[in-house]
């Protein structure tokens, strides 16, 4: 698929099939997240973590429940996977865009591969707000000097990826001046 074919085909998946998204294609994900674009290079300030497997996706759905109050939340929607992107600077607005940069990417990619995709924010800014920060930390596997930003929910579903002709935003502004 054309790049922007795929930019107009992409869609926020709320409903996934219960199978496994096999490693190779974890990793094409993760590489599409290595090439973006990131505030003067400091790629060192960011890191990934993948969660592959539904056990593992499972455990970060059961602390947003435990965080919400709510034994009914689930804003992954039953993903098989899940990639947390995670900066040294989370008080830096510049960490965040760095973050929203690779996350995009990682949406498009799995767009391009046909599975999908559904970028999570709310929940990691709850948790890391929250006294299950560090649980969270030790699910992730996380480095000490990272802090959770934002996360791309992942897996298969019934969807279909067609370029949608008409943008479903029509309401920003735009001047051509």
């Amino acid at each position: 698929m054309n790049t922007l074919d795929c930019i107009a085909a992409r869609k926020s998946i709320r409903a996934f099939e219960d199978k496994a998204i096999p490693r190779e294609i974890l990793e094409c994900i993760v590489r599409a997240a290595l090439h973006a674009p990131i505030g003067m290079a400091l790629f060192e300030n960011l890191h990934l973590s993948v969660l592959t497997s539904r056990e593992k996706v499972d455990a970060f759905t059961a602390l947003c429940r435990e965080q919400s109050g709510d034994p009914t939340a689930d804003p992954v929607h039953g993903a098989a996977a899940m990639i947390v992107v995670s900066g040294k600077r989370p008080n830096a607005n510049v960490e965040f865009a760095n973050a929203a940069c690779m996350i995009e990417n990682m949406l498009l990619a799995a767009t391009d591969l046909q599975i999908g995709s559904l970028y999570v924010n709310g929940a990691i800014g709850a948790l890391r707000e929250s006294s299950l920060l560090p649980r969270f930390r030790s699910l992730l596997q996380l480095p000490p000097e990272y802090t959770p930003i934002g996360s791309v929910a992942l897996g298969y579903c019934k969807e279909k990826f067609e370029p949608q002709h008409t943008p479903k935003n029509k309401l920003t502004g735009i001047d051509y001046v």
